[in-house]
């Protein structure tokens, strides 16, 4: 029975069996260790918990938002290691996939039936968090606060628990404040769990109102009162008037205000009455349309029907790497964690395999290797998972012909007539669009020249160099060098030539993606088929960019091209990306596995389009002869942005500090050929409300390219601790009053932690 089609009554056996827990048995993920873990799901089936040790009491909670997969069988790493593949049946083993760096958490139950259960169960409750609402959510934001403060698990909180708990949230509060809110919560007696009549304490409920009065947001009542008049209600006349006047809704009228009264007023008399009271308008606050970013972005918005080289398309350099380029350990799980962060053009770095099969690894390095037919597979499961435009297999062809063959077959056999094989004739002058490409998947690499007629040889493959950005990498680590050499001499075969042999079998599955040497912005112009496309290292781009800037716009016009990190990267940093989005480069590939600034910017460009990993460039960067100049933009598309950073909610303390911290906020404008940030003051002690009321302003020469970005830092004396961030593209924001959600440094929803805001766009010449 699938989990998608279960009534209430079949759920319900499911449910409880896992409220009353499972011993598991858990696979550290190199497969080195195993433990024996007692697993519990919640009665509100929205964390999983368990001891992650014998030695401590404290429990592990994971939030069941945060496992995006439950995956059955050996499909993970761990469960592909052979000594565990044959110690444990398939049937018994199951993975949980959590947050954004893809974490695995191995288990094998002790019975088919077991796993079966909870798989069904997992997924079931997975769907339920994703439908969860905002009302939902803070009941268990709620609930999760009382059983912390909850120490001795009585059922009830004192004082000092109360107060223990302030300080967990980040709270600096009076305590007479304090004690004054919490009397005025203790409204009744009431018995513990044990039964003993309990005063000076709160019950649950009572918690629940206590809780209500400590987060009451005065910044928030202050906007509130601002429409509601002389009432503590808002009517509909006044709920469309604050989405004209102060959100620049000017489309919303009464009908839509009055379903969002419906599906976010708590109170039953004010939903018949078709009136918002506070504590709804804080509700509406935080959802979907109170959020910063346009909930419209969320979809596939754009034209999808214009050529392939009109749009940025979001892309990943050496994929497989988990880690750094040199030794660092190569994974299938890192194609899926691209793919399902929206990644469109994932790479693989094909070498001779030992046994006849090729391999994915950074040639020259010491990184480990994973088989080619194991990334198609792993690619081939989730090639669509996240989007359903084209995806491109980048190639870095270094094998023999016989491996390529190998290729070739192992790709054939995963994607079948998913595999665009229509040919690129030499009248066409354009490229398909992204919405003719729907579904397809593309093969990056060079092309053999069409057979002649006359040719009758058996022999059909042919003589073609290829690119090595292996072979640009810069090390100066003598170790690193040493055990190289050690490997090379090792190896029955050399790495690295410059020449190679290319199977007609893989040339046969190029079409809309051909890679040529770059010789010249004029050759390329005279010379170069649409589909013909060149890969630049980061060095050589940068330089064009910075001595032919608009040649490199035009180019970028009519030819795709692929920009890729240099060789002394070995660490996987990244380059910045806005200068090459900023010359309308469409494959600006990036190291996904560093979490960085540049990530940072790139997950945050392609949130916008329904994260389908596609965005159609500006009109400048996509139609010929407008004469783009990026070093100096002119003032034709120039908007002024007006921020207030008003507000911060529930900020977390960094990772391992007891100490309350002092936030302050730093905000990144960057533009065309420009940078921009300024900071709000430092407010001490206050990681639960700090306000700061700040208001900046910015000039924006190209707002469909720039990227609005806030970080937030702990101030400290010796060096201020990053606490979150995000990111968005300045033609996502809503105008008003919004929230800006905020992310770890990993990209995990840090929820219910936020920035309150208020943003306008005018032109330049409107005065505050």
């Amino acid at each position: 029975m699938h989990w998608e089609n279960m009534e209430d009554h079949e759920v319900n056996p499911v449910l409880q069996h896992m409220h009353n827990g499972t011993k598991f048995t858990k696979v550290r993920e190199n497969g080195s260790k195993t433990y024996s873990r007692n697993f519990v799901l919640s009665d509100d089936c929205l964390v999983l918990e368990y001891h992650p040790s014998k030695k401590t009491s404290s429990r592990s909670k994971i939030p069941v938002q945060d496992i995006h997969e439950v995956r059955t069988g050996h499909e993970t790493d761990t469960f592909k290691n052979n000594k565990i593949k044959s110690k444990y049946a398939s049937e018994l083993c199951f993975a949980l996939i959590v947050g954004a760096e893809n974490h695995t958490i191995n288990l094998v139950a002790p019975t088919k039936e077991e796993a079966r259960m909870w798989v069904q169960g997992l997924r079931w409750s997975q769907k339920k968090s994703q439908n969860i609402n905002v009302k939902d959510k803070q009941a268990v934001w709620i609930r999760e606060a009382f059983e912390k403060a909850d120490r001795n698990q009585d059922g009830s909180v004192d004082f000092e628990e109360c107060l223990k708990l302030l300080k967990k949230m980040n709270v600096k509060m009076d305590k007479n404040h304090a004690k004054k809110l919490f009397e005025k919560a203790d409204v009744r007696t009431h018995e513990d769990a044990k039964g003993k009549t309990v005063s000076n304490a709160l019950d649950a409920e009572e918690f629940i109102n206590f809780y209500r009065m400590v987060t009451r947001r005065p910044e928030l009542v202050k906007v509130f009162q601002e429409y509601s008049g002389e009432d503590d209600y808002w009517t509909l006349e006044e709920f469309v008037e604050f989405m004209h006047e102060e959100m620049k809704r000017f489309q919303i009228k009464a009908p839509w205000c009055k379903e969002i009264i419906e599906k976010y007023e708590p109170s039953d008399d004010c939903r018949k009455r078709n009136i918002l009271s506070f504590d709804g308008f804080q509700l509406f606050m935080k959802g979907a349309n109170g959020l910063l970013f346009n909930p419209f972005h969320s979809t596939v918005y754009q034209d999808m029907k214009q050529p392939f080289c009109h749009y940025f398309i979001n892309s990943s350099h050496n994929t497989y790497l988990m880690k750094d380029q040199l030794r660092g350990p190569s994974s299938t799980e890192a194609y899926v964690r691209a793919l399902q962060r929206g990644c469109r053009c994932v790479e693989l770095d094909c070498w001779d395999g030992s046994d006849k099969e090729p391999v994915v690894y950074h040639g020259h390095t010491l990184t480990s290797k994973i088989k080619f037919k194991d990334a198609m597979e792993a690619i081939g499961k989730y090639a669509f998972a996240t989007s359903e435009y084209p995806l491109i297999l980048s190639l870095e062809n270094h094998c023999s012909i016989e491996q390529q063959k190998v290729m070739a077959h192992h790709i054939k056999a995963t994607f079948g007539d998913k595999i665009y094989m229509k040919d690129i004739t030499s009248e066409q002058t354009v490229l398909p669009s992204p919405e003719d490409l729907k579904g397809k998947v593309l093969v990056k690499n060079k092309k053999l020249p069409a057979p002649a007629a006359a040719e009758t040889t058996q022999e059909d493959d042919g003589d073609v160099s290829d690119e090595d950005e292996a072979a640009e990498l810069e090390s100066n680590d003598p170790e690193f060098q040493e055990e190289l050499a050690k490997k090379d001499k090792k190896s029955s075969k050399k790495e690295g030539q410059s020449k190679l042999k290319l199977a007609r079998e893989i040339s046969n599955l190029v079409n809309v993606c051909k890679s040529v040497h770059f010789k010249s912005f004029q050759h390329s112009k005279e010379n170069h088929k649409c589909n013909e496309m060149v890969s630049l290292g980061e060095s050589k781009a940068f330089d064009l960019a910075k001595n032919s800037g608009q040649e490199m716009v035009e180019h970028n016009t009519r030819f795709l091209t692929r920009i890729y990190p240099g060789g002394r990267r070995t660490n996987s940093s990244n380059y910045n990306p806005m200068k090459m989005w900023t010359i309308g480069s469409q494959i600006v590939a990036l190291n996904f596995q560093t979490p960085c600034d540049e990530m940072d910017l790139n997950l945050g460009k392609f949130q916008q389009n329904g994260n389908s990993g596609y965005i159609l460039k500006p009109v400048f960067l996509r139609k010929a002869n407008m004469q783009f100049n990026p070093d100096s933009p002119g003032d034709q598309y120039t908007q002024k942005l007006t921020l207030r950073v008003i507000s911060g909610q529930q900020l977390p303390k960094p990772s391992g500090s007891k100490e309350i911290i002092d936030p302050y906020v730093k905000v990144f404008v960057l533009d065309v050929n420009a940078e921009y940030d300024e900071k709000t003051e430092v407010v001490e002690n206050n990681g639960f409300n700090p306000e700061w009321n700040h208001i900046m302003e910015f000039e924006i020469k190209s707002p469909e390219l720039a990227m609005l970005r806030f970080v937030v830092y702990d101030h400290d004396r010796l060096k201020d601790d990053f606490i979150a961030q995000y990111t968005i593209p300045i033609a996502s924001i809503q105008l008003g009053y919004h929230h800006v959600p905020l992310l770890s440094m990993e990209g995990d929803d840090l929820d219910p932690a936020t920035l309150f805001v208020h943003t306008l766009m005018s032109s330049p010449q409107t005065n505050r």
